[in-house]
């Protein structure tokens, strides 16, 4: 069931609601029989029931998968969805829910270019620090530096300058610039509101921007500083794959630093088997692994990085059409991203809780209350 099945659920959740919960407590009252409580079985029933159709929500197992890193299983979950037509299309803010997890899906695959078609008609439909920052992440990937400025410094100033994928994108082009100190105020800052203040923040914006902070640390020759970020990067990621690269390559430029290049070699062959497209990204970024560059091993990568990147830039959207939607955004952008769930599923739950909780009074004062009385 890939298509926008909200008002199934809603029907579904009225009409079980009323047989599971209402019919139960209803007659137990009108015939005076508590019947030992076992009307109130049909509220457990109920809730439960409701608590499992969410978690096996297609967009909540989404979310699972990304949280795996089975980021290919999330792919295809969400084209599924997005190519739903007819009846059960995904249209206006509801079809947010899939383009979000594609864009960032599709960017940590390796294909930005996909990515950044998603992530420019989501910011169609909601120009929002959400859809603004996956757009700014997705251009970081290009090497587009100027777009990402353009389209993080929107995210930047709708979310008062707290949204971390914003940050950590604006950092990178700000480090690809030779502007490290202005990169590690802004990795900090998404560090910190991570930390602090947005716990729920997609753990692929985080790490990228942990990694970015490694790197300006690294540029400032700040030594406890860069330990101390890079201790974190290698914390984030758990047990996804995808993610663990990031902190393999910031090892090898450290193990590359410091003369260690057989052991900084070993190191990005184990981010390339976790992590293919970070690791040629990577290559291609300025300064990167400067103690290796007469090596054949290293000409032989910067070259496949070189040639990815060109494939790349061919098959993504023009500067021109960015511009356009960059522009509309300025005009249409707003704080908060989009209400995404459908009104009426809300509201059909807050009603039948409301009611269940009025049900149960009225089942508690009969038998208990006013007939002790």
């Amino acid at each position: 069931m890939s298509g926008d099945r909200s008002r199934i659920f809603t029907i579904g959740l009225t009409i079980s609601w009323l047989l599971v919960v209402a019919l139960p407590i209803f007659v137990s009252v009108r015939l005076a029989q508590s019947w030992y409580g076992l009307p109130l079985l049909g509220v457990v029933v109920w809730f439960a029931g409701l608590r499992v159709a969410r978690v096996l929500s297609p967009a909540v197992r989404a979310d699972a998968e990304m949280r795996r890193g089975d980021y290919e299983a999330a792919r295809v979950r969400c084209q599924r969805a997005l190519a739903v037509q007819g009846a059960g299309a995904w249209i206006g803010t509801r079809r947010l829910v899939w383009l979000n997890r594609y864009a960032t899906a599709l960017w940590m695959l390796g294909r930005p270019d996909d990515a950044l078609n998603a992530a420019l008609e989501a910011v169609t439909i909601s120009s929002d620090p959400e859809t603004l920052g996956n757009c700014a992440a997705t251009l970081l990937a290009l090497n587009r530096y100027a777009e990402v400025s353009a389209a993080a410094r929107l995210a930047q100033s709708l979310s008062r300058e707290r949204s971390v994928s914003a940050n950590a994108a604006l950092a990178g082009a700000m480090l690809a610039r030779g502007l490290p100190a202005e990169a590690e105020a802004l990795a900090l800052a998404g560090f910190t509101d991570v930390q602090a203040l947005l716990p729920l923040a997609r753990r692929e914006h985080y790490v990228a921007c942990l990694a970015i902070l490694c790197r300006a640390e690294h540029a400032l020759k700040r030594a406890e500083a860069a330990a101390q970020a890079f201790e974190a990067l290698q914390k984030a990621p758990r047990t996804v794959r995808a993610l663990q690269a990031y902190a393999l390559v910031e090892e090898a430029e450290r193990e590359a630093t410091a003369g260690g290049k057989e052991r900084a070699f070993a190191l990005l062959s184990e981010a390339f088997e976790r992590n293919e497209p970070y690791v040629l990204w990577y290559f291609t970024q300025p300064d990167s692994f400067q103690w290796m560059r007469d090596d054949p091993l290293y000409v032989r990568a910067v070259t496949a990085a070189d040639e990815r990147e060109s494939r790349l830039s061919e098959h993504a959207v023009s500067v021109e059409q960015v511009a356009l939607v960059l522009a509309q955004a300025q005009k249409t952008g707003h704080p908060r991203p989009a209400p995404q769930a459908s009104r009426a599923a809300l509201v059909a739950q807050l009603l039948t809780l409301a009611a269940t909780v009025a049900l149960l009074s009225w089942w508690t004062w009969s038998f208990f209350i006013g007939g002790a009385s």
